[in-house]
C-alpha cells in the first residue's frame, strides 16, 4: 500500500468505530472531528484541521479504532498505511513530535475525564461574567493542545513559563497548520545546507571562490556552490541603498527563498563588490522571516562588509555572522549550532567589536552589527546572560558610527538594543536597565516609519509600553503608566482585531492590567470600567480550550479589575463576578499545571471571598463597601475620554505598552 489523497464530503464518514486501525491520516484541507457513540448518542470528542493528523494512535498500538472520523464541510486528507507512517515517526522529528505533543496531551487529561464536559463547564461559568462570552466559547470541543509555534513574548505577569517538553518543540515545530491548497514543506534535513551564489562584478569569481573555501569544513554543514547572482534577476538589487527600498528587497527575498526551495537549502548567500573595489557585501536570505521580536534576528538590512580577498583574521567572524543567520528547522540543527557557534563567535570577538580600520564608519557598523547579531543567538543558545552584554557593546559601538541620516538602519539597531536590553533588566531585576531598554525604544520609534513598516512600530509601541510598566512597578511612576497607556492604544491601532487577532488580545490584555494599576492609583471608575471592557474584548479572541493558559490569564485580570470596581464603587455584584472570573481561572491553572499562577490567583479568589463574607455578615445602613474601603468620590473632575484621545494635559506622550497584574492591589 502506498500514501494516497482522498476527498470526503460534507458528514462523510472516513472511518467508523471499531475498524481496523490500518491508516493515519493528516488533514490537508477542511475539518475533521471524531465522534463516538454513547448512552446519550453521539459524542464529538475532538475536531482537527489542516496539518493535524488524526487516527495515528490506533495505528501506533494496532488497536481498533475507538471513535468515528467524519468530515466537516468538504475535506481533503492524505491517508498513510501502517508500515509506512511507522516508518515516517522513526525517519522524520516533525511527524514524531506531531505524535509526542497529542500523546502529552493524553497523558495531561484527567483520568477517565472529559475534555468536551470540561469544556461544557467553562461555557457555563463564562455566562456569569458580567458580558457573556458564549461567542468566546462557541466552538469547543477540542482538547487544549500543546503550543507548537512560536511562543508569545514571556514579558507578560502571568504568562507560565514553558516547561522542558513544550521548549523542545517551541523550538523546532513551526505551526503545523497552512493554507489549503498550500504545498507541503520539505522534511528539514539533519544537517545544514548553505548556498553561496556568484557576486555580481565578482568577473573573475575569485571572491565567490574564496567563501567557498572559507565555509568549507564547518561541521555538520553542506556549501553548495551555484552559478547564478541574485542581483541579474531584480532591477534594482544591488545598487548603493537598494537595502532601504522595501519593494525591491521583498522580491529580492521571494526570488532568493524560490532557488533554496528548489534544494532545501537552510540559508542563500548573495552580494556584490563595492563601487569602490575596495569590499565585498554579503547579504543573507533565510527559509523564513525571523520573529520580530528575537534579539539578533537577520533582516535584509544586515550586510556582511569585507575586504576583498580578506585574509584569515576574518574566517572566524565569517563564519559566526553565517551560522547565526540561520534558523534551525529541527534538533539536530538545533544542536549544530548550539556546538559550533559559541565557540566560532567567541574567537571572532575581536575583529567582530573592531574592525579593520581601512573601512569607512558606515561600513565598519554594518559588521559590528551582523556580529552583534550573531552574539545574541549565542545568549540564546546557551541561556549565558554575558553574551547578551557583548551583543549591547557592540550595537552601541555601531550606533556611533552611523550617521543620522540612515534612519532605518539606526531604527532596527536601537529595536535590537531595546529587546536586549529589557531581557538583561527582566533577569538582573535593574530598574536602570530598564530605563535604557525604554530609552532604546523611544530612539527606535523616532526612525522606524509608521508606513513603511507598520508591524516593527507597532511591536516598538507595545514593547516600550510594556517596559514602562514595569518601571512604574519598580519605583511607582505615574507619568510611567500614563506614557504605556497610549502607547497600548497606538499599538491596537496597528494590531487590530480582523488582522491580527493574537495580538490584539494580547495588547488588550496588557492594556487592561495598566488602566487597573492607574485607575485605582486616581481613583477613577471609568478607567477601571474600561479595562474590564478591555478584557471582555481579550476574550473574544482567546478561548479555553485553544489557549488554555492565556485565556486564564485573562481572567485573573479581569478578576483584579472586578475587585478594584467593587472597591471604588461599592457595588457588591462587581465582587461576586470577580469571585467566578478568578474561580475559572485557577480550574485551568490547575488543570494545566501551572503552579505559580495558581497560587497568586487562589489567594486572589481568597481575598474576593473574604471580601463577599464580609458583606454578608453586616447589617449596616451604608454601603459595605464604603466602609471597608474608606471610598472618596474624586473621580468627577478626571476626563477619561480625553485622556484616551490623548488630549488630557496630564500627559503628552504616545507610546505602546502593557502587562498583567499578578495579584489585587
Amino acid at each position: 500500500m502506498k500514501t494516497v489523497t482522498k476527498a470526503f464530503k460534507d458528514r462523510e464518514i472516513i472511518y467508523r468505530q471499531g475498524d481496523e486501525s490500518a491508516w493515519a491520516f493528516e488533514v490537508l484541507e477542511g475539518s475533521v472531528e471524531l465522534i463516538k457513540d454513547g448512552p446519550e448518542g453521539l459524542t464529538v470528542m475532538s475536531r482537527h484541521r489542516a496539518g493535524e493528523l488524526f487516527g495515528e494512535m490506533g495505528v501506533l498500538d494496532n488497536a481498533p479504532r475507538t471513535s468515528s472520523a467524519r468530515a466537516r464541510g468538504a475535506v481533503t486528507v492524505k491517508a498513510i498505511p501502517r508500515d509506512e507512517f511507522l516508518s515516517l515517526v522513526e525517519a522524520d522529528p516533525d511527524t514524531a513530535l506531531k505524535v509526542m505533543t497529542k500523546m502529552a496531551r493524553r497523558m495531561r487529561a484527567p483520568e477517565g475525564g472529559n475534555d468536551v464536559v470540561r469544556a461544557e463547564a467553562y461555557k457555563a461559568a463564562a455566562a456569569k461574567l458580567p458580558v457573556p462570552v458564549s461567542e468566546v466559547t462557541a466552538d469547543i470541543g477540542a482538547p487544549p493542545p500543546v503550543r507548537v509555534g512560536r511562543p508569545l513574548p514571556t514579558n507578560l505577569i502571568g504568562e507560565r513559563k514553558p516547561n522542558l517538553f513544550e521548549k523542545l518543540i517551541d523550538s523546532v515545530v513551526k505551526d503545523p497548520t497552512r493554507r489549503p491548497g498550500k504545498k507541503s514543506k520539505a522534511p528539514a534535513p539533519s544537517d545544514l545546507l548553505i548556498m553561496v551564489g556568484r557576486f555580481h562584478d565578482d568577473y573573475e569569481d575569485m571572491q565567490h571562490q574564496l567563501l567557498l573555501q572559507t565555509l568549507d569544513g564547518i561541521p555538520g554543514t553542506r556549501v553548495m556552490a551555484i552559478d547564478r547572482d541574485l542581483t541579474q534577476f531584480i532591477p534594482g538589487l544591488g545598487e548603493p541603498e537598494s537595502i532601504f527600498n522595501d519593494d525591491i528587497m521583498k522580491r529580492a527575498t521571494r526570488e532568493g527563498r524560490k532557488w533554496m526551495a528548489d534544494h532545501n537549502a537552510d540559508l542563500l548567500i548573495w552580494g556584490s563588490i563595492d563601487p569602490t573595489g575596495r569590499n565585498l557585501e554579503l547579504h543573507f536570505t533565510g527559509t523564513a522571516s525571523s520573529p520580530g521580536e528575537r534579539p539578533g534576528r537577520f533582516t535584509p538590512m544586515n550586510v556582511l562588509t569585507l575586504p576583498v580577498d580578506f585574509y584569515t583574521d576574518w574566517v572566524p567572524l565569517v563564519r559566526a555572522v553565517i551560522l547565526a543567520a540561520i534558523d534551525p528547522r529541527s534538533f539536530s540543527q538545533g544542536r549544530i549550532l548550539r556546538s559550533a557557534l559559541p565557540a566560532i563567535t567567541a574567537s571572532a570577538k575581536t575583529m567582530g567589536l573592531d574592525p579593520s580600520a581601512a573601512m569607512e564608519p558606515l561600513e565598519r557598523a554594518a559588521t559590528i552589527f551582523c556580529f552583534g547579531n550573531a552574539c545574541a543567538i549565542c545568549a540564546q543558545l546557551e541561556g549565558d546572560r554575558g553574551w547578551y552584554q557583548t551583543a549591547v557593546e557592540a550595537w552601541r559601538a555601531a550606533v556611533d558610527l552611523i550617521p543620522n541620516d540612515h534612519g532605518p538602519l539606526l531604527g532596527q539597531l536601537y529595536q535590537q538594543l531595546g529587546l536586549t536590553l529589557q531581557i538583561i533588566a527582566e533577569r538582573s531585576n535593574d530598574s536602570d536597565c530598564l530605563e535604557q531598554a525604554a530609552d532604546a525604544y523611544r530612539r527606535a520609534l523616532m526612525h522606524i516609519s509608521r508606513r513603511k513598516q507598520t508591524v516593527d512600530w507597532g511591536l516598538m509601541k507595545y514593547r516600550l509600553g510594556c517596559v514602562l510598566y514595569k518601571i512604574d512597578m519598580a519605583i511607582g511612576d505615574d507619568n510611567a503608566l500614563r506614557e504605556a497607556i497610549h502607547a497600548c492604544q497606538a499599538a491596537r491601532q496597528i494590531f487590530n482585531k480582523y488582522t491580527h487577532p493574537i495580538r490584539w488580545s494580547e495588547i488588550s490584555n496588557s492594556l487592561a492590567q495598566i488602566l487597573q494599576v492607574y485607575g485605582d492609583n486616581v481613583r477613577s471608575v471609568p478607567i477601571l470600567e474600561y479595562a474590564v471592557k478591555c478584557c471582555i474584548a481579550s476574550l473574544q479572541v482567546r478561548t479555553p480550550d485553544t489557549a488554555p493558559l492565556q485565556w486564564a490569564s485573562i481572567q485573573n485580570t479581569l478578576g483584579s479589575a472586578l475587585f478594584l470596581l467593587a472597591k471604588h464603587t461599592g457595588e457588591w455584584e462587581y465582587m461576586r463576578q470577580s469571585s467566578e472570573a478568578f474561580r475559572m481561572a485557577l480550574t485551568v491553572y490547575k488543570d494545566h499545571g501551572a503552579g505559580r499562577m495558581a497560587i497568586i490567583t487562589e489567594r486572589n479568589l481568597t481575598r474576593a471571598e473574604k471580601q463577599i463574607q464580609t458583606a454578608s455578615e453586616k447589617r449596616v445602613a451604608d454601603p459595605v463597601w464604603a466602609q471597608s474601603f474608606n471610598i472618596t468620590d474624586d473621580d468627577s473632575s478626571y476626563d477619561w475620554q480625553s485622556f484616551l484621545d490623548g488630549t488630557n494635559n496630564d500627559s503628552d506622550e504616545d507610546d505602546d505598552g502593557g502587562h498583567l497584574i499578578s495579584e489585587v492591589a
